[in-house]
């Protein structure tokens, strides 16, 4: 089952084959935190705020960039992040 990263439940990434996959996208695209929940405990990897991952339909073949995003994944993914960012700020 493919599995890709949301933001406000909005499909932000092109669908993994594994959540393992979508969390190195996550990681290598700064969306990965670690935090300390004690002196003892090693550090947990937690998403960004606003960001998960869920089970997918699997992508459809078209053109995509470099990154293996296409145009329309691209533009999902920035307004996502417009809505994360004013979400933030309302937050704070």
């Amino acid at each position: 089952m493919p599995y890709a990263l949301f933001s406000n439940s909005v499909k932000v990434s092109k669908a993994f084959p594994s959540k393992s996959d979508v969390w190195q996208h996550a990681a290598e695209s700064g969306l990965v935190i670690e935090v300390g929940l004690g002196e003892e405990d090693p550090p947990r990897r937690i998403l960004d705020m606003g960001y998960a991952i869920h089970a997918c339909a699997a992508d459809t073949v078209e053109g995509s960039d470099a990154t293996g995003m296409s145009e329309h994944d691209m533009s999902q993914m920035i307004a996502a992040c417009q809505l994360n960012q004013r979400s933030a700020a309302a937050a704070s």
